[in-house]
């Protein structure tokens, strides 16, 4: 401390032994000032003039006391500080960690299902190289077609100018017989007729092997192209069944992408995830078939017997975009139409799910099921049994949840279905 003509000035460390504040005081006023070393020979720095009220003086002692040197600090405090820290760090680097992995895991799982996707657009080539091929073979056979419709009636034709012969000819041969050519008035006369009638069953008679030649090979024709549909559906059906063993990878992929998802979908999400995983194979059921799914509108089965809780209702609140029926206790679920299954397992949401693809985009969906009877890639008939109904919670017992669409967008199944 420093006394000065009625002044009192004291230097204090601030924050560690080198900074210096000095604090003039006189009277009622103080004043401070900053300094960092003292001046030659020792002699202390003075204080410049800014007048502060008393508080000032309270809250610089307090800043001595917290910005002290920290030899004054407890060590324990110090210790214990910087193992929250460490600990705070070793938690954020764990759980970056997981989310690394996460990260990691469900990109590996894109990148397989990349990988998966390639192959199905590589076979997806191979079936539209063959669909091509199979178009060629049907415009061949639509000509081979059109040429035996044509020389059927040719043929026809043919027999009927034969017939017409034949009535002209029969009273000539009938006279001759009669007459025993005595009517023949000459050997050439004889011989004009000889000659004029063995040119006309000459003619007929060639212009009949002709004919019989062209049916021939019109037979051996369509033969051919039955061979040829019959070796491409053969294909198809082995293409198929790749696409069958692919489509249960991918799903297997979708399903294992959604365990390591922070956020769950919504089951509507799945569903069309599911669908657009099946549109992507391109799946062709019948190369032949007689009809197609549109053309049984308003006359296809009920996929089960029972009584309609909730029907086709788009715009509730939830939305319900199916049928919800109460069936009994192992009731029969049934296929509405031919087709072709392209899931059968568990849906969040649903339950076990059977997903038959018919076909022109159409699918039909299946919900809570229990102990379906199909597998993905097997082909079903109408009425045929997908498995037996099994607990819906929305009838609080045996039910089903029935949705017919249309890509991946809900159709309503009254249009559809036979009217009860």
């Amino acid at each position: 401390m420093v006394s000065q003509a009625g002044t009192e000035m004291f230097n204090l460390p601030v924050g560690g032994t080198s900074p210096m504040m000095c604090l003039q005081m006189s009277g009622t006023e103080m004043k401070f000032n900053f300094f960092s070393k003292p001046l030659p020979g020792g002699r202390k720095r003075g204080c410049f003039l800014s007048p502060i009220t008393p508080v000032i003086f309270l809250l610089a002692l307090l800043a001595g006391l917290f910005l002290g040197p920290r030899v004054y600090a407890s060590p324990k405090t110090s210790e214990s500080i910087v193992q929250s820290l460490e600990e705070k760090q070793r938690d954020a680097h764990t759980h970056e960690k997981i989310l690394q992995g996460l990260t990691e895991q469900e990109r590996k799982l894109f990148g397989n299902l990349q990988d998966v996707e390639v192959r199905i657009r590589r076979t997806t080539d191979e079936i539209q190289d063959l669909e091509t091929e199979l178009v060629r073979l049907r415009h061949e056979e639509n000509r081979i077609q059109s040429e035996y419709r044509d020389l059927v009636q040719e043929r026809t034709q043919t027999g009927e100018e034969l017939r017409n012969l034949l009535t002209l000819l029969w009273p000539v041969h009938l006279q001759g017989i009669e007459s025993k050519l005595q009517d023949l008035t000459s050997w050439d006369e004889a011989d004009r007729q000889f000659h004029w009638l063995s040119r006309i069953y000459g003619l007929v008679q060639e212009r009949i092997e002709r004919l019989q030649a062209q049916a021939r090979e019109l037979a051996l024709g369509q033969v051919r192209l039955e061979r040829s549909r019959a070796e491409i559906d053969a294909q198809i059906i082995r293409i198929n069944k790749g696409k069958d063993q692919l489509l249960a990878q991918k799903l297997d992929f979708l399903r294992r992408v959604q365990e390591v998802r922070a956020q769950k979908i919504s089951t509507e999400e799945q569903v069309k995830e599911i669908l657009q995983s099946i549109a992507d194979l391109n799946y062709q059921l019948q190369t032949l078939a007689s009809k197609t799914f549109s053309d049984q509108q308003g006359r296809m089965s009920w996929p089960g017997q029972g009584r309609i809780v909730q029907g086709f209702q788009p715009q509730a609140s939830p939305p319900h975009r199916g049928l919800s029926l109460q069936m009994g206790k192992n009731d029969p679920v049934r296929a509405i139409s031919p087709g072709k299954v392209v899931h059968s397992d568990l849906l969040r949401g649903y339950g076990h799910v059977v997903i038959v693809y018919h076909g022109q985009d159409y699918y039909s969906l299946y919900a809570f099921l229990n102990n379906a009877v199909v597998s993905v890639g097997q082909d079903v008939d109408k009425d045929e049994k997908l498995g037996q109904a099994g607990y819906y919670p929305k009838v609080d017992g045996p039910g089903l949840y029935f949705e017919l669409r249309f890509h991946q967008n809900p159709v309503n199944p009254d249009n559809w279905l036979v009217a009860k």
